[in-house]
């Protein structure tokens, strides 16, 4: 039948519980996006500095609330939220305390997607999950950090900037970021 090679040429997008068997693939694909889609919107100090402040954090999938899309087996876009005060970075978001659902916002973290795959969905629908998961676990809002990248796809799903803040380690705010919320 002729409609049957469109159809199976289609590729096969997968929705999953990241898992530490992921973590060189997510490490890779983080390093590709950042480069590809914030490295050309900032300074050389300042692309230093993003990668100083956002290293792997196992402590997402340890606690089963980080996610990846994949698009024929190739992971294509990942983030997650947390219940871990943590808004970035790593090392320490173990020992950040429990958020409260009845009082507090989740943080959504560490959202990036693969520029091949930038612009098509992916990255929304990472952020979709992350955000019916935290509404399951009892949360009503959500907060970020978003990258001058990121802020077009947050504004597109109904987050609302609060204020334009510098971060960075060791006395070295010089990453713009913007600070999101939202109702979930």
């Amino acid at each position: 039948m002729t409609y049957q090679k469109p159809i199976l040429d289609l590729p096969v997008i997968e929705l999953r519980r990241a898992t530490m068997m992921d973590r060189r693939a997510l490490e890779e694909m983080k390093e590709v996006s950042i480069s590809t889609l914030l490295d050309p919107l900032m300074t050389q100090e300042q692309r230093r500095e993003m990668r100083r402040i956002t290293p792997f954090d196992p402590v997402l999938i340890e606690d089963r609330t980080y996610y990846v899309a994949t698009v024929n087996g190739w992971i294509a876009a990942s983030g997650g939220w947390s219940r871990r005060s943590a808004l970035y970075g790593a090392g320490g978001s173990a020992k950040a305390p429990l958020l409260d659902p009845a009082c507090d916002a989740a943080g959504i973290r560490a959202m990036y997607t693969h520029p091949d795959f930038a612009r098509n969905g992916l990255g929304s629908l990472v952020l979709s999950t992350a955000l019916a998961a935290a509404r399951l676990a009892g949360f009503r809002r959500a907060q970020l950090l978003a990258t001058v990248a990121g802020e077009r796809l947050y504004r597109a799903a109904g987050w609302k900037p609060e204020e334009r803040v510098m971060v960075g380690t060791d006395g070295r705010a010089i990453v713009p970021g913007i600070r999101m919320s939202r109702e979930i």
